[in-house]
């Protein structure tokens, strides 16, 4: 809830780590303080400012007579330092402005005797110290911005506070800032440098809460002596302060805002005087012009063109002293303006309430002033809320302002009225007609239509006696409104003309346009009138007449509406709903008037809503108001679970809709956040709100205190509705949070020492309860003391002085000045009066030490008694600050024997009843028995006295005519003061009166139904027997007065077991008090079933209700109930309550003594303490009573501690372990992210996460305690943590991990296992200390290639060159490894050149050398066209390599080098024939030329041709080295010579000399060697061998062919195919003959002559 966290914060500012890094706005009042405590001998200190201010304090760092100021004086930097041997002073370089709003760093440090300053880093300034040994003593505190309320000697020529911004500051000693972990608190500062310092010369500024202002410098006379203050204005506040300026002794002037109209007061010297300017009204959210013009002779205010004007006694001079203020004036001014009489005495005039609204353009003496002028200010801001109006061009030109044209107003406008003056032909009537028209205001509701009718636009006469109609008035539309339309319903609607006929026939209509604030703007329309058609009208009625029709719209509410949703409500408690929970969107109508009604509800069982003002009444509806202030419970009861409730929302005109809110009932469940000590004086009371924090599940859940023991020093009270104070006993955390709830110290013994109140108490919600806390109460004795208190004796009717031998007051170890001791009169006497002088002195009033010394403090007795009486009065002495206890002041009145005797006793009156007043309360009689005679002086404030007869004599007290009737308020007491006097001696001069009070008791009435606040099951051991307590079930009353004895319990017969008194077990109770529950009376015996529940009647006395008492049997148990881990300070000491360790059982154990706690494993960080020793043994008793502690070891480091033990009662035990954790300093500042690196991983790789990457620490806080939790996984790995074997025998275990260590960063074991995926990773944790955390910390992973990635490209060189190796060529294209220090090593070098480094060969490549071009590749001239290298990229300090990389070098050749024709042997050739020319008979070699490119061109060939032997038939006269190399070129001969051809080689850049390729040519001979017949038989097939035919050649394997020159006539030549078959040939080789392949055969039969021989030629 709302304000639960509002008290939550508050109640840890405290706890707030100071962060001065942060910029800070300081604003010329403003000061942070830290007080760190230090004695230092070294510093250095450093800070960011920013401001236009010449002056103002930087820092203080204050001992008691030690000091360092840093001030900013006259634009430069000033430090002055006193370590006690005197002050030392150094300035920053004169040459340096600081008031520039710029920032500027200053750095200031003391170090070996040397005070050095520096100005920006640059401009450094230093004067040597003589220390001796001193150090600088810091034991007051650091202040920053001002001194605040701090006293100190050397703070006489202190400058003023600094106005402007800082940021970075720190304050280190011996490298440890000494600000960083103690804790500041700032006044009136601002987080972030506010744009107010920068505003410029004509900027508006809002001021925007009832504390705004500005302030400047003293407003003094200009040349000529006249002073002019002049702004422009905005507001819709009627009643505004707006200048104030204090003068010497009465002397001031003011100027504010009353009723919406400026008013301004003035005192030169001669008395207080005013001036009204009531010709412009400011407070309609409009800009105004207001110039104030102070001369020697008149006090003028200007608004707008509009002048007042006060004439002065110019013998008079008005001295102004101290600052001129604007909008306001500054708190702790108000009562020094106060006492000096000037701002008192304008608050008889003006309002000093601060002005709301806007200020813009403000001139003094004409000179343009800013807020970089201010001196101070307070809740304002640059520019004007919600303003776009162009103010900049307000002036006309001539100078003078008028206001901005919203429209024209219409007050009392006559736009063309002219007198009629009647004569005698002037018809009567007419006469005394002016005008035509009476205007009445048209009333339109918001967004609404209405017609105009006549009763708006009213004729002056009568038409009818005019002999006129309503025809003959026409009116013509001149402008159309500003808000709205008119709708003319009519022929003439084209020409807006209609006449006063229209209106009476309702055809003309306004309708507002609804549009969002024109609500507020009232409307007009503009027409001009005129009458037709009458000839007796006097001539000024007969021209036109313009009138204005006002336009008032109503506002109308826009429809309420409720804010849906769900409700968490308490199970079975009570959950207050605030306008956070259910929220109401208002337009309109303020919340007063909104009214919410219940529509649909839950069944009663399961709860109701109900009003804080009536406890247990169901409610059907409330009011927004009620809901604001928290006055709206529902009461949770039980039965289904959960519930919906639906409301509505009206504002008594329109209705919202219906809507449904989910009620989710949740498990009650409390939490202490802080229960800090109270500290106060004897005397005093505070508010206990700050210090006891609870927070409740569900937020809303009302939490009910009850206090469980008597207090001792003091009561608690809680402030009602009606500003009564009321003492109880039990409270709810609303009366926490809203601070109604005080605790009064009324110990009025002389305290010498410090005194405890323990304050027990159980916090109840729901069914949930936290049991014996204890909240503490330190009262140190007051230091205003009462020494002399001797009682007074005076003799009835007597007045005696009371002197300083009466009553003397004094302070503590201090002289004091007599009047500075104030006695406060807390009660006034009752039978008397005290008096001042001649003045009576009622409750409140104020005397003082020096009175009793000036003997002007008496006391007189109102009346005279024949008995002795006494008589008191109560009081306090303050001084200062500090206040005395309250004390009783006895007075002994002496009888006198002829004394009347007065009788008056207390009326007790029930609330709103009446009581009668008789002679039992109130009588005076005397021993002559005169009739006296009854006045009231003074009536009662509560109620009324009812006479029934009129004659005030003893007569009515005897016979009861006199009644007091009380008017039924919420009110405890009253009365009346009276007089009496005997009748008979009226009037003679020894007439004695009685003077007396009369008091009057109001007895409440019961007007609350006891509500339960403790339900819980008694739980008994199965056959035996329970104490039934108030731990059990407990009501509450909220009648004031209320007890326990009031609660009575009656109960019928229990099936299950008996109720009867613990003192007489065979005594049945049937009827018993809480108080008997409380003071343990009442025992339950068990018999029968496990389980009953049975109903009890509970009454207060009037009001009955039920409750209903569960009982649960079983087998005896004893379990812990709390066992709740403790934060304790270091060093500190805490004590354990119940509320921390506790154990419940349900044996009959009378008294928690009986529950023992003995220690078996005692803490190793501290001790336990009970009862101020040291103990291993403790009982539950001692738990309630706050006697137990856990004292921690200041030497410890440890973060944690705990101790076990076993609980024991009777014969069941438990046993369990109390955890402990150590609160140290460094944890009430947030953990320092000193580094959050990006942890770079390598895909597929684990990498560890070390300190280099990530460290939080704080300062006492171990790394074992700083907890990571992971709250988002990374998405492309894991985070594991690597745990090693105990024995170290197995290899180490990666687990996959949720929350880690600092000291497990530190020892390497935490690891980030990425995936084979390049790229972006993150995870977010959560790093706490356990009190606070860092949140949302995110952790940056990129995830790089295992190898170095090296992008490469082949080269390209000429034969013999160079070519540069640049990133060109060899470049890394991950920017991670482009960053990393890299090598390239040459794994392979080239063959047919080198890597070189300018001159050097080179076998490593540095990155840096490769990006400037350094490196380069050197062919070595040979004739190769192509070579390559191969590289490796490695990164030594990370430990990465590539893989290896081979960039090929193609080399382009230089053709340098002739043919050189290497081998010419010729050929020869059988003559005739053809031969190949081979690469042996022919070569020219070329080292820089292919074979393909050198070319033969040959030259007159002889005997032949050359030729291809694919074309023998077409000679060439070139072909190339490869055409040779590859035998394709031939030499054909001719003829029989021999011969050749001549030949150059060219390979086109070098041709050769012309050589000779001969040709050889030897003659070819076949010669017959065998040449026989071949005898053949007819029709057969001969083979032809070589004994047939052979011949020989003299070449050798040259094969011989023959040809058939004339073919046998009888057969034919075959040839054997190999298929048994013959082909017919007609040539054949040599071989073919040798072989036997041929044949003769022969055809058909032989010829008749058989010896014919077949002859065949070749």
């Amino acid at each position: 809830m709302k304000q639960t966290c509002l008290l939550v914060f508050c109640a840890l500012s405290e706890l707030v780590p100071s962060r001065w890094h942060l910029s800070v706005s300081y604003f010329g009042d403003s000061y942070c303080v830290q007080k760190p405590f230090q004695d230092i001998s070294t510093f250095e200190l450093s800070l960011v400012m920013k401001t236009s201010r010449r002056s103002g304090l930087l820092l203080l760092a204050a001992g008691t007579d030690d000091y360092l100021f840093l001030e900013l004086q006259n634009g430069k930097v000033q430090a002055r330092m006193n370590l006690g041997a005197g002050e030392v002073t150094l300035s920053s370089s004169s040459g340096v402005q600081l008031n520039n709003l710029l920032d500027h760093k200053i750095f200031l440090s003391l170090t070996e005797d040397t005070l050095t300053m520096t100005i920006d880093d640059s401009f450094s300034t230093y004067v040597p110290v003589s220390t001796d040994g001193e150090e600088l003593n810091i034991d007051v505190g650091v202040w920053l911005g001002g001194t605040g309320n701090l006293d100190a000697s050397y703070l006489s020529n202190a400058i003023p506070p600094f106005r402007g911004c800082m940021s970075d500051v720190t304050f280190k000693s011996h490298q440890f800032d000494i600000l960083s972990n103690a804790f500041k608190e700032c006044h009136d500062t601002k987080e972030s440098c506010s744009g107010e310092f920068e505003a410029a010369d004509g900027e508006t500024t809002s001021f925007s809460t009832p504390q705004s202002f500005i302030s400047f410098s003293t407003w003094s006379k200009a040349t000529g002596g006249t002073r002019t203050l002049e702004f422009l204005m905005k507001t819709t506040i009627e009643d505004a302060l707006l200048v104030f300026h204090p003068g010497l002794d009465s002397d001031f002037i003011a100027v504010g805002v009353m009723g919406g109209f400026l008013k301004g007061v003035i005192d030169v010297g001669s008395g207080m005087e005013v001036i009204d300017n009531t010709l412009v009204q400011v407070d309609d959210d409009q800009w105004h012009r207001v110039k104030i013009i102070l001369g020697e002779n008149s006090f003028e205010v200007h608004v707008d063109s509009q002048i007042a004007s006060l004439p002065l006694d110019s013998s008079q001079k008005l001295d102004l002293v101290g600052n001129l203020y604007l909008g306001g004036i500054q708190e702790k001014m108000k009562e020094v303006f106060r006492d000096s009489g000037s701002l008192s005495r304008a608050e008889d005039e003006i309002t000093a309430e601060s002005f709301i609204g806007c200020l813009g353009e403000v001139k003094v003496n004409n000179k343009d002033r800013s807020l970089q002028d201010a001196l101070v200010t307070k809740d304002i801001h640059v520019k004007c809320e919600g303003d776009d109006y162009d103010y900049s061009s307000y002036y006309d030109g001539d100078g003078a302002t008028t206001a901005p044209p919203v429209f024209i107003g219409y007050d009392e406008i006559e736009l063309s009225e002219q007198h009629c003056f009647p004569n005698k032909d002037t018809p009567d009537v007419f006469k005394n007609v002016t005008k035509l028209l009476d205007i009445t205001p048209l009333l339109v509701p918001e967004e609404g239509d209405v017609l105009i009718g006549i009763k708006n636009l009213l004729p002056t006469f009568d038409l009818g006696s005019a002999g006129m109609q309503n025809s003959q008035i026409t009116v013509t539309l001149k402008s159309d409104p500003f808000y709205g339309l008119v709708d003319i319903n009519t022929n003439n609607r084209r020409f807006k003309k209609f006449t006063l006929q229209d209106l009476v026939d309702k055809k003309i209509k306004y309708m507002h346009d609804g549009i969002q604030n024109n609500e507020r703007h009232p409307d007009q329309i503009q027409i001009e009138v005129v009458a037709q058609g009458i000839d007796n009208l006097p001539e000024c009625l007969k021209s036109p007449q313009r009138y204005i029709l006002p336009v008032e719209v109503i506002p109308v509410n826009d429809i309420p509406q409720l804010r849906g949703g769900e409700i968490a409500i308490t199970e079975k408690g009570r959950t207050r709903l605030s306008p956070n929970l259910m929220k109401i969107l208002e337009s309109d109508t303020r919340c007063d008037t909104f009214v919410v009604t219940v529509t649909s509800e839950p069944p009663f069982e399961v709860g109701y809503l109900e009003n804080d003002k009536q406890p247990g009444n169901p409610i059907t509806e409330f009011t927004c108001r009620d809901l604001q202030d928290g006055k709206i419970y529902f009461v949770h009861k039980g039965g289904d679970t959960d519930g919906e409730l639906t409301l509505e929302v009206s504002d008594g005109q329109f209705e919202s809709h219906s809507t449904t809110f989910n009620l989710v009932a949740t498990p009650a469940h409390i939490t202490i956040l802080a229960n800090a000590v109270l500290r106060l004086t004897q005397g005093e009371n505070a508010s206990i709100a700050l210090h006891l924090v609870m927070l409740s599940n569900p937020r809303g859940g009302d939490i009910l205190f009850n206090v469980t023991q008597p207090l001792l020093y003091g009561k608690l009270f809680i402030v009602t509705d009606y500003g009564v104070y009321k003492e109880v006993s039990s409270f709810y955390r609303s009366d926490l949070e809203e601070e109604r709830l005080k605790y009064f110290s009324t110990d009025s013994t002389d305290q010498e020492d410090i005194v405890v109140e323990r304050i027990q108490f159980n916090a109840h919600l729901g069914q949930y309860t936290l049991w014996n806390n204890t909240f503490i109460v330190k009262i140190a004795p007051a230091k205003v003391k009462v020494s002399t208190l001797v009682p007074l004796e005076v003799y009835g009717g007597e007045m005696k002085l009371i002197k300083q031998a009466q009553l003397f007051a004094e302070v503590v170890d201090q002289d004091t000045n007599p009047e500075m001791l104030k006695y406060i009169l807390v009660t006034p006497p009752i039978r008397g009066v005290l008096q001042l002088l001649d003045t009576q002195l009622a409750e409140g009033d104020i005397f003082t030490q020096q009175d009793i010394l000036d003997t002007t403090l008496s006391y007189k007795v109102r009346v005279q008694g024949a008995v002795d009486n006494t008589d008191s009065f109560q009081f306090r002495v303050v001084f200062k600050d500090q206040y005395s206890p309250l004390y009783t002041y006895p007075i002994n009145i002496i009888p006198t024997a002829d004394a009347p005797v007065l009788t008056n006793e207390m009326l007790t009156v029930l609330q709103g009843g009446e009581e009668t007043i008789s002679k039992n309360h109130l009588w005076v009689h005397t021993p002559d028995m005169g009739d006296f005679v009854y006045q009231i002086t003074q009536g009662p404030k509560h109620g009324r006295i009812i006479r029934n007869a009129p004659s005030g004599m003893n007569e009515d007290l005897e016979l009861d005519r006199l009644v007091y009737k009380h008017d039924g308020s919420k009110t405890t007491s009253d009365e009346f003061q009276f007089s009496a006097f005997d009748q008979e001696a009226q009037g003679s001069y020894d007439q004695e009166t009685i003077r007396g009070v009369f008091r009057i008791t109001i007895q409440t009435k019961n007007e609350h139904i006891p509500v339960r606040v403790v339900d819980e099951v008694l739980n008994v051991v199965r056959h035996g027997q329970r104490l039934l307590t108030t731990d059990v079930i407990q009501f509450k009353d909220d009648d004031s007065g209320f007890n326990d004895s009031q609660i009575v319990y009656a109960r019928e017969g229990i099936l299950s077991g008996n109720i009867v008194s613990s003192t007489n077990p065979s005594q049945p109770l049937f009827r018993f008090t809480q108080a008997d529950l409380r003071d343990k009376k009442v025992l339950f015996l068990h018999h029968g079933a496990d389980q009953e529940r049975f109903s009890l009647q509970v009454s207060d006395g009037f009001h009955k209700t039920t409750a209903i008492l569960q009982i649960q049997a079983g087998d005896p148990y004893l379990r812990l109930v709390n066992n709740t881990m403790i934060v304790i300070d270091h060093g500190a000491t805490k004590t354990l309550n119940t509320t921390l360790l506790s154990a419940e059982t349900n044996l009959d154990i009378t008294d928690d003594s009986e529950i023992t706690f003995r220690i078996t494993a005692a803490p190793q960080e501290g001790r336990i303490i009970v009862s101020g020793i040291e103990a291993s043994e403790f009982t539950q008793e001692d738990l309630k009573k706050g006697v137990v502690s856990y004292e921690h070891n200041y030497e410890s480091l440890q973060s944690k501690d705990s101790f076990s033990f076993v609980v024991q009662a009777e014969e069941r035990a438990e046993v369990g372990t109390f955890k402990i954790k150590i609160f140290k300093q460094g944890y009430r500042s947030e953990p320092q992210v000193v580094k959050n690196e990006v942890i770079i991983s390598y895909e597929g790789e684990h990498t560890v996460i070390n300190q280099d990457h990530l460290k939080v620490e704080q300062a006492d806080i171990l790394p074992s305690d700083m907890v990571f939790t992971v709250k988002e996984p990374p998405r492309l790995g894991h985070v594991v943590k690597m745990t090693n074997s105990s024995d170290g025998s197995e290899s180490p275990m990666l687990d996959y991990i949720h929350s880690f260590t600092q000291s497990d960063i530190d020892q390497g074991q935490i690891l980030y296992v990425s995936a084979y995926i390049q790229g972006e990773d993150v995870f977010t944790v959560h790093v706490s200390n356990g009190f606070t955390a860092v949140e949302e910390l995110q952790i940056l992973v990129n995830i790089v290639p295992r190898f170095i990635p090296v992008h490469s490209l082949n080269i390209t060189v000429k034969e013999g060159l160079s070519r540069i190796i640049d990133s060109s060529v060899v470049n890394i294209s991950h920017p991670f490894y482009v960053l990393a220090n890299l090598d390239f090593v040459v794994d392979e070098p080239p063959q047919h050149g080198e890597l070189r480094s300018q001159t050097l060969h080179c076998l490593f490549l540095f990155l840096l050398q490769l990006k400037e071009g350094k490196i380069f590749y050197l062919h070595d001239s040979s004739e190769t066209e192509e070579d390559s290298f191969t590289l490796s990229a490695s990164a030594y300090e990370i430990e990465r390599r590539s893989l290896p990389i081979v960039i090929a070098v193609t080399v382009i050749p230089v053709n340098d080098e002739p043919p050189r024709l290497s081998r010419n042997t010729g050929l020869e050739v059988l003559a005739g024939e053809e031969a190949d020319i081979t690469a042996a008979m022919l070569q020219t070699q070329d080292s820089d030329t292919p074979a393909e490119q050198l070319v033969y061109n040959v030259e007159a060939p002889m005997s032949g041709r050359v030729a291809l032997k694919e074309a023998p038939d077409d000679e060439i006269m070139n072909f190339t080295q490869a055409q040779v190399n590859s035998g394709e070129v031939i030499f054909i001969h001719e003829g029989e010579e021999s011969g050749g051809f001549g030949f150059t080689v060219t390979d086109g850049e070098h041709t050769s000399p012309l050589y000779q390729f001969v040709v050889t040519a030897r003659p070819l001979t076949i010669t017959m060697v065998t040449q026989e017949e071949l005898m053949v038989f007819p029709g057969t097939r001969q083979p032809i061998s070589s004994a047939n035919l052979g011949a020989e050649t003299n070449e050798d394997g040259n094969e011989i062919s023959y040809s058939l020159i004339r073919p046998p006539r009888l057969g034919r030549l075959i040839i054997a195919r190999g298929d048994n078959r013959f082909d017919e040939i007609t040539r054949f080789s040599q071989t073919q003959v040798c072989k036997g392949a041929q044949n003769d055969e022969t055809l058909g039969p032989l010829p008749k002559n058989p010896q014919l021989k077949q002859k065949s030629a070749f």
